[in-house]
């Protein structure tokens, strides 16, 4: 049996730091009075939402199976797990916008952000499956920014110039 070093001080080291940033950002928001009733309702609304994308994720899967692809259980549980906890981030961050910006954002921006996002994320899991080479899924990073921006930028209204 041989031990990656390197993988263990990853998945460990993000559990550390997922949690000290967890916690440094509670601290901060109740210093400011941030953990209201609209941040609760936010987080449990994005919460639900969130298993959708994940209902999505796992058709997916299943239909890959069915085309005979071969899946290994740790990469199919990482790819879920990072599915459902960025979904709940992103989808959270929207609905914060939403709810605390004077000029929400715009549905169809969201929707085609959104949209371009998830299309380029499993067109790119599903060619590095294909060629058995996870390099393809770093192609994905340029379009998902694009999208995001996107989806998370307010349309501005540009400005009468009166003369």
């Amino acid at each position: 049996m041989e031990i990656n070093i390197w993988g263990m001080i990853g998945l460990y080291g993000g559990v550390i730091g997922g949690l000290l940033g967890w916690w440094f950002g509670r601290q901060k928001a109740r210093k400011k009075r941030g953990l209201d009733e609209l941040y609760y309702h936010i987080w449990q609304k994005a919460r639900s939402y969130s298993w959708y994308v994940t209902l999505g994720a796992l058709y997916v899967f299943f239909t890959l199976l069915n085309f005979g692809i071969e899946l290994s259980t740790a990469m199919v549980l990482g790819i879920l797990l990072l599915t459902h906890v960025a979904s709940w981030g992103i989808i959270g961050i929207i609905l914060t916008i939403n709810m605390s910006s004077a000029a929400p954002l715009q549905p169809s921006r969201v929707k085609v952000g959104l949209f371009v996002f998830i299309t380029s994320i499993i067109v790119f899991t599903i060619i590095s499956i294909l060629t058995t080479n996870w390099l393809f899924l770093l192609f994905s990073i340029p379009p998902n920014l694009i999208a995001l921006f996107t989806a998370l930028t307010p349309k501005r209204k540009d400005s009468e110039v009166t003369y």
